[in-house]
């Protein structure tokens, strides 16, 4: 699915947002047997860990001659998603902190100990807790269809944020340095044998994370604590 002259029912492309696409290695365009068993594949494996679930399940929803989608917008939080029976699936979602009110200032506030940069010319933060959150889920959603066998072999994975330059990774624990996004689009692929990514969908998340936060020049992130900070998330302790 291409989206950069694609019409969607939501404005999500206008703002700093994700991007994430699953796709087998294999194409098989029947893969999923209907458009009803699509759905029905989203609504058992999506993943329930916060407030919001990965992906969202709307009531807004359409479908095309071999696809289904759903989209929503709510509070700031952009969302479309489209699942082909060949089993390629395309997430679009808004980097929250850029879109959902109250978090700039949230997240500017943790710098106060940081001086000789004008953080108003700073064009937004990312994060840190919600960012190791969010990919968390991402491959435990991905682990979810292959443990449904809705994939089988090799999983390819494409996960991309765009809109993000300069953008600065910020949390409340004080760290000694300001990282920031040097493009404006940061992503990777990945592919992995389903098997693999069943058994060990947390560390290949800690993995991916780890490559993102180089591209903000964070170049030895403290992988052990943020192992920590997932695990709570997925016992269901933040």
């Amino acid at each position: 699915m291409k989206t950069d002259n694609v019409e969607l029912p939501v404005p999500v492309l206008r703002s700093p947002h994700w991007r994430v696409n699953f796709h087998p290695d294999e194409y098989k365009r029947e893969l999923i047997p209907s458009l009803r068993k699509c759905y029905e594949i989203i609504d058992k494996n999506k993943v329930r860990l916060r407030g919001w679930d990965y992906p969202h399940l709307d009531t807004e929803r359409g479908q095309g001659s071999n696809w289904v989608d759903s989209w929503s917008d709510f509070m700031g939080h952009l969302e479309y998603w489209r699942l082909y029976q060949s089993g390629q699936f395309v997430h679009l979602f808004s980097v929250g902190e850029a879109t959902i009110p109250g978090w700039r200032q949230k997240l500017q506030s943790h710098f106060s100990h940081i001086q000789g940069i004008d953080w108003e010319r700073v064009p937004g933060f990312i994060s840190i807790p919600n960012f190791i959150y969010t990919m968390t889920e991402i491959f435990e959603f991905a682990s979810r269809l292959c443990q449904a066998e809705v994939y089988k072999g090799v999983l390819n994975i494409d996960i991309r944020l765009k809109g993000i330059e300069g953008f600065v990774l910020s949390e409340k624990r004080i760290w000694r340095n300001c990282y920031s996004a040097a493009e404006n689009e940061i992503g990777h692929f990945w592919a992995f044998e389903s098997d693999i990514l069943v058994a060990k969908s947390a560390d290949k998340s800690l993995d991916a994370i780890s490559w993102f936060f180089e591209r903000f020049g964070w170049m030895y992130s403290p992988i052990d604590v943020f192992r920590e900070d997932q695990q709570n998330f997925l016992r269901g302790r933040v």
